[in-house]
């Protein structure tokens, strides 16, 4: 017999996860649209680029690692009989 557990709003724990993400992302995306258009010079730029590509890294693990502990506080411990 086999289990498969899956998101009650998406098809698999891979689409809930990419839906997650890109939610999260317009919204980060947005933030830094709107501060680069208020950049000064390409060094100011740079650093915003270089800020939102470690903001976006840390949204992911963050968003990963969420969705891991969810997922593994439903699976376990069953006992099929």
């Amino acid at each position: 017999m086999q289990v498969t557990l899956a998101p009650a709003d998406f098809e698999s724990w891979s689409v809930a996860r990419s839906e997650t993400m890109a939610e999260a992302k317009a919204g980060l995306k947005a933030k830094l649209e709107a501060e680069m258009a208020a950049a000064a010079d390409d060094g100011e730029l740079k650093a915003l680029r270089d800020r939102f590509s470690r903001e976006e890294r840390e949204l992911e693990h963050k968003i990963g690692a969420r969705l891991h502990a969810n997922l593994a506080a439903r699976a376990g411990p069953f006992v099929l009989t």
